[in-house]
């Protein structure tokens, strides 16, 4: 299945945004991809920990200067304080979604829509709940990360990603990965 999209990363004012990056490997990928299409790129990068934000910072000051790179420690549902609506060409998150309750989501769905262009599009892979087999490594994913790592995560079901989707106003792809319950998924604005 496709969307019908042809993403133009090399257009003049191409803006995008990693989401929830996690660590400065995962910066330094996403702006060695962008910029190998378009050194012109503004790029927006965004985590809440400290910690990601400092080693991102170090990161973007030594090897990507020349780059247009903001980095915010902000909650995502905040975005509109820093990023001007319909603005944004591309989002690009990983395993983010599942961070968020239906209701929490749904709000930073709306965010998203409310931040991409016309043409703008979204890309992601995140867990999605189907069967038994997932809600058992559902159960045990949710637990390790809050044992391991203090936090608290959501399981989503298709329906919920359907609904919610519908509800906002994208059309989506969603596809496998190589992991039994985590999809990939591409969004477009309707």
């Amino acid at each position: 299945m496709s969307l019908g999209l042809q993403p133009d990363f090399d257009k003049k004012d191409f803006s995008c945004l990693l989401s929830g990056c996690g660590n400065e490997q995962t910066a330094d990928t996403f702006i060695q991809f962008v910029t190998r299409r378009n050194k012109n790129a503004k790029i927006y990068i965004i985590d809440l920990g400290d910690e990601q934000i400092k080693a991102i910072q170090k990161l973007v000051a030594f090897k990507c200067k020349d780059y247009n790179v903001e980095i915010h420690q902000i909650n995502a549902l905040d975005l509109e304080k820093i990023i001007n609506l319909k603005s944004l060409d591309w989002i690009e998150t990983d395993g983010f979604m599942e961070y968020f309750d239906n209701r929490s989501l749904e709000k930073l769905l709306q965010v998203w829509h409310r931040l991409l262009k016309k043409d703008g599009f979204i890309t992601t892979r995140d867990c999605v709940t189907e069967g038994k087999l997932t809600q058992i490594a559902d159960y045990l994913r949710i637990n390790i990360a809050y044992q391991w790592l203090g936090v608290k995560l959501y399981t989503h079901t298709k329906q919920d990603f359907n609904k919610l989707f519908a509800k906002i106003g994208y059309k989506y792809f969603l596809g496998n990965t190589w992991l039994y319950s985590y999809r990939r998924f591409a969004l477009i604005k309707v």
